[in-house]
Parts: C-alpha cells; sequence; structure tokens
C-alpha cells in the first residue's frame, strides 16, 4: 500500500532501473496529482521533478491531458486496471507510440488512494506493422500490373518459390506441359525437366539466386510423355530488395530445332523452311557479303532481300551495338563456337527492334572458316516486358515515382562522389500533414489521389538531375544533387512548401494541404543511414514546432 512520498524510497530504488516509464498518480477528493516518476519517465517526457504536486494539466499540453485524464477517470469509476494505447511527442522531437496499463492502489479501507501507470514504448513495432501493411498494399497494387503480362504473354510463364517449387502457371504455362495448374502448383519444376539436363537447369538456377541471369537450352517432358525443347530464362520476384521466388520463362522452341534439323538434311529443304519462317535467316561469307537472306525480312524489318545486296556487312545494326556485334561474332569464329547476342535493327519506317542474333560458324571440308548461319529475332515485346519488370523494381506503382531502392543507390553514387571529389548534396525528406485525417474524412481512394497530386508537385518543383522519391505511405525524400549552401537547400524548401499550399481540387473536394520538410546535408563522416535519420529528426522537429504552435494558439 502506498501512503506517501516518504514511503516510496524503496519503490523509487526499485523503479528507476526499469525501462519502462513509471508514474504513480496520487488521488485525492476529486483530484489527482503526480506523486512519483522514475528516470526513464523524465527522459522520455518534458516532466522532471517539478511535476510532482502537480495536476495533469499543470504540466502538460491541454489536447494530451485531457486524453490522460479520460483514462485516469475510467479506472476511478471502475476501480479496476486499464490498459490502452496512444502516441506522444519525444523531447527530441520525434513521434513515438505506447502501450499503458494503470493499476489502482487500495489502501486498508478499501479506499482508491493512488494509480500506477507503466507506460512501454511500442513504436518498433507500430512502425513494423506499418510498414508490412504498406508492403501488402504495394505487392497488390503490383500484381495487379503484373498480371496482364502473366497471363497473356506469348510464352509460357512459371512462378516459383526459393526451393524451386511452381506456385503459379500462365495460360501458356499450362498448356505447353500439358498439366493443370492444379497438377502443377506444389511440384518441383526439376521433375519436368528430362535427367540429361537437370544438372545444367540447377546451375543456372543457382546462378539467378546469384543475380547471373542468361537464357539456356533444356528439354522438358510434357504429362503425355513427349518431349519439348525450350529456351530458359530464371527471373527474380524481389519483394523490397529481397528475392522471394522466379519466373521462369519458357519459349517454345521445337519449331526452330525442326528448321535446323530439315537445314542439315539439304540446302535445298533450307531453302523452304528459311523462305516460310517468321525469324530472319542470313547467310553471310568469310568476305562479309551476303550469300542468302530469307524473305520473312520483309515482315519483320520492312526491307527486301534485293534491298540488302548492295549494302555493307550489318549497315543496319544500331551504332552502339555494332562493336559489340563484331567481337561476339569474331570470338564465335576464332572459337569455333554458336554464339547470341542481343542488338537493335533498323527498321524501313526509322525506328530500331531489339532482336536477338544467333550466329553459327561453319568450316568447309579443310576446317577452315566458310560462312556464318544467322538466325535474327524480333524480340521487342519481351525486351519490353523486361523493361517493364525492371521498371516495377525501381518506381512506386501508385504515383509511377522512384521507390526506396532506386533512391537508396542514388544516394549511394551520391556520397560516393561527394567523398571523392567534394560534390556537395542535400536530402530533403517530407510527409503529408495529417494525413491519417484525410484518410479517415475522405477515404482511402481519395487519400491516394492526394498521394499522387503531392508526388507530382514535387516533381515539378526538383531540377535536372535532382531526383524525387516515395518512401511509403505519406513519406516522400528529394536529393538535391547541385546544392552548395543551407540557403539554396531552404529555398528549395520553401519552392516546395508553396507549390503544396497551392489549391487543392479533387474532383468536387476542395482541401488544403501542408507538408513538414527535413533537411540533411552530408559531412566527412556521413553514411547513407545517418542521413536518412538527420533528415528524419529535422522532419520530425518541424512537426513538432507546427504542433506546439498549434497548442499555443489552442490557450
Amino acid at each position: 500500500m502506498i501512503q506517501g512520498i516518504s514511503s516510496l524510497s524503496l519503490e523509487k530504488a526499485l523503479m528507476d532501473g526499469i525501462q519502462e516509464m513509471v508514474f504513480i498518480v496520487r488521488v485525492e477528493g476529486k483530484g489527482m496529482y503526480y506523486e512519483f516518476l522514475n528516470k526513464s519517465a523524465m527522459k522520455n517526457t518534458a516532466m522532471d521533478i517539478s511535476a510532482l504536486g502537480k495536476t495533469f494539466r499543470e504540466t502538460q499540453a491541454a489536447e494530451l491531458a485531457d486524453r490522460v485524464e479520460y483514462q485516469y477517470t475510467k479506472v476511478l469509476l471502475n476501480g479496476a486496471q486499464v490498459s490502452y494505447e496512444d502516441s506522444y511527442i519525444h523531447p527530441e522531437g520525434s513521434l513515438r507510440f505506447s502501450k499503458t496499463c494503470l493499476t489502482p492502489m487500495f489502501n486498508d479501507d478499501g479506499d482508491l488512494t493512488h494509480i500506477v501507470s507503466i507506460v512501454q514504448d511500442i513504436t518498433n513495432e507500430v512502425k513494423a506493422k506499418q510498414e508490412s501493411m504498406e508492403a501488402w498494399k504495394s505487392l497488390e497494387e503490383s500484381r495487379t500490373l503484373y498480371y496482364s503480362l502473366f497471363e497473356h504473354n506469348g510464352d509460357a510463364i512459371l512462378t516459383l518459390d526459393l526451393d524451386g517449387h511452381i506456385r503459379e502457371a500462365n495460360p501458356i504455362g499450362q498448356m505447353l506441359s500439358g498439366f493443370t495448374m492444379d497438377e502443377l502448383i506444389g511440384r518441383r519444376v526439376i521433375e519436368l525437366i528430362v535427367p540429361e539436363d537437370r544438372l545444367r537447369t540447377l546451375k543456372n538456377y543457382h546462378k539467378a539466386k546469384k543475380g547471373i541471369y542468361s537464357n539456356f537450352r533444356i528439354t522438358f517432358t510434357q504429362k503425355n510423355r513427349s518431349r519439348i525443347g525450350a529456351l530458359v530464362k530464371f527471373i527474380p520476384i524481389k519483394i523490397k530488395d529481397a528475392t522471394t521466388g522466379f519466373y521462369v520463362l519458357l519459349k517454345d522452341m521445337r519449331e526452330l530445332d525442326q528448321m535446323v534439323e530439315l537445314y542439315m538434311e539439304s540446302e535445298k529443304n533450307f531453302r523452304i523452311i528459311a523462305e516460310n519462317a517468321n525469324d530472319v535467316i542470313i547467310l553471310i561469307d568469310r568476305k562479309k557479303e551476303y550469300l542468302y537472306i530469307s524473305p520473312s525480312i520483309e515482315e519483320v524489318f520492312g526491307f527486301t532481300p534485293d534491298d540488302y545486296k548492295e549494302k555493307p556487312a550489318f549497315h543496319n545494326i544500331h551504332p552502339e551495338d555494332a562493336d559489340r556485334l563484331y567481337e561476339t561474332l569474331s570470338a564465335s569464329i576464332r572459337n569455333r563456337e554458336i554464339c547470341k547476342v542481343r542488338v537493335r535493327v533498323g527498321h524501313k519506317s526509322g525506328s530500331w527492334i531489339w532482336s536477338d542474333l544467333s550466329g553459327t560458324p561453319v568450316s568447309d571440308d579443310d576446317g577452315k572458316y566458310s560462312h556464318m548461319v544467322m538466325i535474327v529475332r524480333d524480340v521487342s515485346l519481351q525486351k519490353d516486358y523486361e523493361t517493364k519488370l525492371e521498371f516495377f523494381a525501381y518506381h512506386d506503382p501508385l504515383t509511377a515515382m522512384p521507390n526506396r531502392r532506386y533512391f537508396r543507390e542514388s544516394l549511394e553514387n551520391a556520397l560516393s562522389r561527394y567523398q571523392t571529389n567534394g560534390g556537395n548534396f542535400a536530402v530533403l525528406l517530407l510527409d503529408i500533414d495529417k494525413f491519417k485525417g484525410i484518410n479517415d474524412k475522405w477515404g482511402h481512394e481519395t487519400g491516394d489521389a492526394v498521394i499522387r497530386e503531392f508526388g507530382r508537385r514535387l516533381e515539378a518543383c526538383v531540377g535536372k538531375g535532382d531526383i524525387a522519391a516515395r518512401l511509403g505511405g505519406d513519406e516522400f525524400v528529394v536529393l538535391l544533387s547541385r546544392i552548395d549552401s543551407v540557403e539554396s537547400g531552404m529555398a528549395a524548401m520553401d519552392k516546395i512548401r508553396e507549390a503544396v499550399m497551392q489549391p487543392w481540387e479533387l474532383g468536387d473536394i476542395r482541401m488544403t494541404v501542408s507538408t513538414s520538410i527535413g533537411m540533411t546535408m552530408p559531412n566527412g563522416h556521413s553514411t547513407i543511414s545517418s542521413i536518412l535519420k538527420e533528415a528524419d529528426k529535422a522532419m520530425y522537429e518541424e512537426k513538432a514546432r507546427k504542433n506546439n504552435k498549434y497548442e499555443q494558439d489552442r490557450l
């Protein structure tokens, strides 16, 4: 039983040694007065021993005092323990989250004389939950964007977990394998591959886990035991920079394999197939003169074979790809090996078509190089698909702005330049003031519209070479790459504030939006983590100043 300050010496000695914040409040008549605070309570709040003997309203801001008094009054009325979660501003200016347990204390006569409050900091748990919810929402949005690419792709696509078990297959994947979705799910993909190709598949799978991605040939078995030759590639599925599984792209190679077999039988058969193939087949001799070009070149690139007759070899290759093509073909001839290279080939319309070029060097009876057989395939759709996958990995699906991963890599480069040649920069961390209130009042659809418009205004404020990104939720960040002074950074902040404060009209809704901004610039000891922490601290200091001003205005 607690009777007075003099009887608390033992309890004070014990409570000052624990991590949680401890408050003891004396109940006297209709009033409640602080009687004890431990060291953790004084460290994490703006209160000290001068608060002893005072009421909630004498020691705290009016809004916080109302919330605290409401919870303590429930203990007085019910005489029972009360637990609740709340938030508060730390003396350093950061927003913290807490879980409080209020326990009533009674004397021998059964009168409630004191209330003991144990306050636990749960900020990390709350933020982890928020990040988890944001990651789930982002994943759902990304799944919607990927759906069309996955379902309607002309090649078979399987998704695997990290152990190689099939989780999903697109319609072409089900048709090509002969299995239904239910029959494929949970099956190890290696079971579909013929035994002689399994080791090569596993090697490429482990390479893909290390970030090395390449196309390779395998033969897999259909449900009816038929064998199909396929070109395979593993592409990682990433969530927040962590690989959670893989896409497996399988291109049916039966048609091309049949063409090669027929070519090997006779030149006549080769010409029949070549003239009706969708891919472009080209023969070029050791003098780099065209021996043969299949008519399909007109369908793919707009030119006829005659258009190429008097042209030098490879005249239609993009200048940036020409040297790489020459080096690849020269190595193929030198090593007598089949080669493959991706290049841009000019279309008659003036555009460039991404194409895969496979070259096979052919020797004469004396073993000398005679000519090169090349198969050129239009892969612009595949290239576009891969480009979109890369875009999704580095951009936020809601705003299409650079995401956390993109920004972090850009910040690493900026910090490296600063440490090497002193190129200065600034980082601005921003969030939307009272964004939760916007969601609560108008709903999450309007909240998403606010985030998109905020991102648009933010991008309009940054200059060429600067980066504006969305970190998640209502939190954004800007990398100003050409800032040479604090004053320049402040001017950029003012420009952003002015843009945000312009009238907001979202459909029939009119509102006022403001932002809190924290700025930091690097020094000789800066790291990625310290820069972001300093910007975060500066942002919450500004937010705290706004909250204090609001409280003062209310008084």
